[in-house]
């Protein structure tokens, strides 16, 4: 069997590096959302109301992450393990 889980970050960072790791974790991901939000008006001429649905969750989440980060001193260590799991859908061997 093909493995299918892959270690994005397993690391310790300062509050500076841990703030500007997510924060471009999350804008690579909106990024992505929004040109596929953009592609969908332009081809359909409607918004894709999945990619608007990601967007606006992407964007809470990301504030409440920068919330939370900034309680502490830009000096304080973190440790961020993150996980990726690849799952082929209808396909139950994996």
């Amino acid at each position: 069997m093909l493995k299918n889980e892959f270690t994005l970050i397993d690391g310790t960072f300062t509050g500076s590096e841990t703030n500007e790791l997510l924060s471009t974790l999350f804008m690579d991901k909106l990024r992505f959302h929004n040109i596929k939000n953009l592609s969908h008006l332009e081809r359909f001429g409607k918004p894709d109301v999945q990619a608007e649905k990601r967007i606006q969750g992407l964007e809470e989440t990301l504030e409440q992450v920068l919330k939370f980060l900034r309680n502490y001193d830009q000096e304080k260590e973190f440790e961020i393990l993150a996980d990726i799991k690849i799952k082929p859908l209808n396909n139950p061997e994996l």
